[in-house]
């Protein structure tokens, strides 16, 4: 049982451990969120609830059908969508992390891009994941333009639930490393067009490999 923090907003405690367990699958696509449910389970009224669902919703999280709240499921025209968003965004934020990215931010993108090839290595799905989320976090924590962050953030939630449709299959994830390799690499050398140009490829690539995939069942594990 998850135990909440009384000191910070009930409302914003309840929207955090509902949108960690959408993000870690606990809740599936598609999958009604129950009010009352949920309110149970955390030993709140259902008004914190209700508050976290409308959060989650804004945020793309969840859809609303009927009166009910269900686990984004976004549709292959939807993925394709969202994720031409995102390659406009990242290749902006690989351009600026070009420019501006320090040594220190660069180690950490390096560890981040060993983390995730040890993972690929060990067969381990959530590990190859958590590392090539926190590979482009840093990258967009180095383009130093808050309004950019804000916007990334905005779609973070929506392409978590995306990425499910990338996958988990070790030839897809060795692939995915040595691409953020060639980015790394593209930002070390100070090579902006290059760092843009890898990036919108590293896109290009997800976009097919997530078609690709759609209709396909994620592997266990």
């Amino acid at each position: 049982m998850e135990e909440l923090r009384r000191p910070e907003p009930l409302y914003r405690q309840v929207y955090e451990v509902l949108r960690r367990r959408i993000l870690a699958g606990e809740y599936g696509a598609g999958e009604v969120l129950q009010e009352s449910r949920a309110a149970e389970e955390l030993r709140v009224s259902r008004t914190p609830v209700r508050e976290a669902l409308r959060q989650l919703e804004r945020e793309g999280l969840l859809v609303a059908r009927g009166n009910e709240r269900v686990v984004a499921d976004p549709s292959k025209e939807e993925f394709v969508d969202l994720y031409t968003c995102r390659a406009a965004l990242e290749g902006l934020v690989a351009e600026r992390a070009a420019r501006l990215a320090g040594e220190e931010e660069l180690r950490q993108m390096e560890e981040a891009l060993e983390e995730a090839r040890r993972a690929v290595a060990a067969g381990d799905h959530a590990g190859v994941l958590s590392a090539n989320t926190r590979f482009h976090d840093l990258m967009v924590r180095s383009a130093r333009m808050p309004p950019l962050e804000r916007l990334m953030d905005t779609l973070r939630g929506q392409i978590l639930i995306a990425r499910r449709h990338i996958l988990s299959d070790e030839r897809i994830e060795a692939e995915i490393c040595e691409e953020h390799a060639a980015i790394l690499e593209a930002i070390r050398q100070r090579d902006v067009r290059a760092a843009r140009e890898r990036m919108r490829r590293h896109m290009e690539n997800d976009i097919q490999r997530g078609v690709a995939n759609f209709g396909v069942a994620p592997e266990e594990g």
